[in-house]
């Protein structure tokens, strides 16, 4: 995930990155020769809805063996490691956090997928591409960039004609509060909150066509607050993620945070 955000602290400090709960994890699995998927999947899957949010984006991009993705904000590569295995496609994911692209490559390794789906530490805004992909994705990680122009004309360049993005993020639905815009910079880090037709005319001037943005809000809403519950429920001593997933679910609560899949083409 990126850190390009206007508060004094990198992205890589907020809650849901600890890495203490990474490294136990990992701990426990290093005697086991091969890994799947699922053995991270408590910590790597950082996208809402779980397996259906991929099988939705493979489908809605019509995904094919042999097609190439770039997954910005790539996190643990969970997303490269599910589209390549289920769907065949070549993935190179764009993270920012050196600890978190180091484990991202370990996972992918364990799982002996690293030949069809690999890291690169980068930001991607300042990253050359030299050769155009079918595919961008993006799973709850442009919330934290605030330079949306040269983020989507980024995304633009590295795309083939008529390449498509999948993005699921945050959106505003109402006008925030001055609460809410506190919340969601010290905590969510996210410095700007754009609503739906701010999202469209982004990727409009960027050069997309064709853009879709599907309003996520009430599955996401009972999403958030389920995993606040659960986690409470499992007695957690992790406090600040404890807090993270609280002020998630009342920011949804709120009805002032929505979320939104959103899909466009390069013109």
């Amino acid at each position: 995930m990126g850190d390009n955000n206007t508060s004094n602290q990198p992205v890589g400090d907020m809650a849901l990155y600890n890495l203490e709960r990474v490294k136990k994890s990992l701990d426990a699995l290093a005697d086991k020769p091969t890994w799947n998927l699922s053995d991270t999947a408590d910590f790597d899957c950082m996208h809402y809805l779980g397996d259906i949010a991929l099988e939705k984006a493979c489908q809605t991009l019509g995904m094919q063996p042999g097609q190439t993705v770039v997954d910005i904000g790539s996190g643990f590569s969970a997303t490269g490691r599910y589209l390549h295995k289920h769907y065949g496609v070549d993935v190179t994911g764009i993270e920012l956090q050196p600890e978190i692209h180091q484990f991202a490559e370990i996972i992918t390794q364990r799982n002996g997928l690293s030949e069809g789906v690999r890291s690169v530490n980068a930001d991607f805004t300042k990253l050359t591409i030299d050769t155009p992909v079918d595919y961008i994705v993006s799973f709850l990680c442009i919330l934290h960039i605030p330079d949306r122009d040269t983020l989507f004309q980024k995304a633009a360049d590295t795309l083939k004609p008529g390449g498509k993005i999948y993005i699921e993020d945050y959106f505003a639905r109402t006008t925030l509060s001055e609460d809410a815009a506190d919340q969601l910079r010290n905590i969510l880090f996210c410095p700007h909150l754009p609503s739906r037709d701010e999202y469209i005319r982004d990727l409009t001037n960027a050069g997309f066509r064709d853009v879709q943005f599907e309003d996520m809000s009430e599955e996401w809403a009972k999403f958030v607050h389920e995993r606040a519950i659960s986690n409470r429920q499992k007695g957690t001593t992790a406090a600040p993620l404890t807090f993270f997933y609280d002020t998630v679910d009342a920011l949804f609560a709120g009805r002032q945070l929505g979320g939104a899949r959103i899909t466009a083409t390069k013109a």
